[in-house]
């Protein structure tokens, strides 16, 4: 069936949407994909910028500190399918609800999963303080490294709970058409974490704590910061004067959505451990520039990110307003986008990861450990720029399921196994395990391109 005949949405009349809806449909795709995908990419950027120099700072307290701190923050995937989920389903609903100009259930939707975010932020965070010690030996950590990470993941970890609040809040603002506001709030939360670390870790010399410290603080005056606004009411978007309290009927929407979109999470925030202990079984240095390679990825993927968020908003919105041509012409532009920033990020990863890696480490050996993997990163990027902006597109529409799907058969018969056969079986080692997830990366980029080309999104009923 063609996006043509996809179902509408019930009832005769034309919908109206908000006004900055309207405003986002009278651009062409690609000026509106621009438009909110821009604040975004300074947003993701800077993100990047700023989690890169509270992990140099940590970086050049030696081999150790690193592992350690990478080790605990590969557990805070674990939050990764609570936050993530809900966003995912916060946007899909708001989107949808503005373009049709129910500006009061987009509220509705917007306070019940913030609600959500902080029970479950909640009880992860007592999960973390009370067995941050047993997880990374779970994963493999020695010692030395446990003894840097328990304490690092009990802070951080009893602070999630914050940050996914955060999250949620600024993901409602972008749905509502507003990618600004967000960025300004982002900024503000890199340059209090930023001054932080660096306060912490170089002047009054605490450690690698000091950016464990850093990052609780600023997730909780960002928090603060996004319900204000959202109180005062953002792109027609207000959390005030409605009820507080979780309905059913709100609930069974957010998690026909969320659900599965939570399992998806679920399997790369398991994914990563395993991955990770995978990692482990090679030498502290492998351990120390794995770590530093996902650090430095996210200059890549972190403002394919902001494409992938511009293009929820606009395919929710032209759904609501029952334009699904618009919402597929939207949801190509900002790949087309997304694809230019990662092949010429991935371009840079293969010329000069030498470079680019001794930019975190002081250490030879481990920037030696990395070179090969970086590299072979490089080459996966434009794929992976793929993955977002259309993992984006299909999420917007509310179509969870078909992107779970894809995340199970890439994790667990592709990556995970690939990743095992090159490093160990073929003894390339860190190159191999990177060498695995870039192929993950291509099919998966393939297999989601098939899906939207198909049009069946556009028939998911939100």
């Amino acid at each position: 069936m063609t996006i043509q005949q996809a179902e509408e949405v019930e009832g005769d009349a034309s919908p109206v949407p908000s006004a900055r809806a309207a405003e986002l449909a009278r651009l062409s795709p690609a000026r509106a994909a621009l438009e909110l995908a821009w604040p975004g990419i300074i947003e993701q950027s800077l993100s990047a910028l700023g989690t890169a120099a509270v992990f140099a700072f940590v970086g050049q307290l030696g081999a150790t500190a690193t592992a350690g701190v990478g080790a605990a923050g590969n557990f805070l995937f674990l939050m990764f399918p609570v936050w993530r989920s809900l966003a995912i389903g916060t946007v899909a609903i708001v989107s949808r609800r503005m373009g049709e100009g129910r500006a009061t259930e987009a509220a509705d939707a917007t306070r019940q999963s913030l609600l959500l975010g902080a029970i479950a932020g909640a009880g992860f965070g007592a999960f973390f303080v009370l067995f941050s010690a047993p997880l990374l030996r779970l994963l493999g950590a020695d010692e030395e490294i446990v003894a840097i990470g328990a304490p690092f993941l009990a802070v951080v970890g009893a602070a999630n709970g914050a940050a996914t609040v955060w999250l949620i809040g600024t993901s409602a603002m972008r749905a509502a058409g507003d990618t600004r506001t967000p960025m300004f709030l982002s900024i503000a939360g890199v340059g209090v974490s930023v001054v932080l670390a660096y306060l912490f870790i170089n002047v009054l010399r605490i450690g690698p704590m000091g950016s464990a410290y850093a990052s609780s603080i600023a997730w909780v005056l960002g928090m603060s910061a996004m319900l204000v606004l959202l109180w005062r009411g953002v792109a027609g978007l207000s959390i005030a004067g409605g009820p507080w309290h979780l309905t059913r009927a709100t609930i069974r929407t957010i998690f026909a959505i969320s659900l599965p979109s939570a399992a998806e999470s679920a399997i790369f925030s398991f994914g990563i451990l395993f991955l990770s202990g995978l990692v482990f079984r090679l030498s502290t240095e492998a351990v120390a520039a794995h770590q530093i390679i996902g650090q430095i990825e996210t200059f890549s993927f972190f403002p394919c990110i902001g494409f992938s968020m511009a293009a929820s908003s606009l395919v929710g919105q032209a759904l609501g307003m029952r334009d699904p041509e618009r919402a597929s012409s939207a949801g190509w532009a900002a790949t087309k986008m997304a694809l230019a920033w990662g092949t010429a990020a991935g371009i840079a990863f293969i010329l000069v990861p030498s470079f680019l890696l001794g930019v975190f480490t002081i250490s030879g050996a481990v920037v030696i450990a990395g070179i090969g993997a970086l590299a072979v990163v490089g080459i996966g990027q434009p794929a992976q720029a793929v993955i977002f902006a259309l993992g984006g597109s299909l999420r917007g529409a509310g179509d969870t399921r078909y992107p779970l799907l894809v995340s199970l058969v890439s994790w667990f018969v592709l990556r995970l196994p690939l990743a095992y056969l090159f490093a160990f079986v073929f003894g390339f080692g860190l190159t191999g395990i990177w060498l695995g997830v870039t192929i993950d990366y291509f099919v998966r980029a393939a297999l989601l391109a098939m899906r939207f080309r198909s049009g069946a999104w556009a028939r998911v009923k939100v």
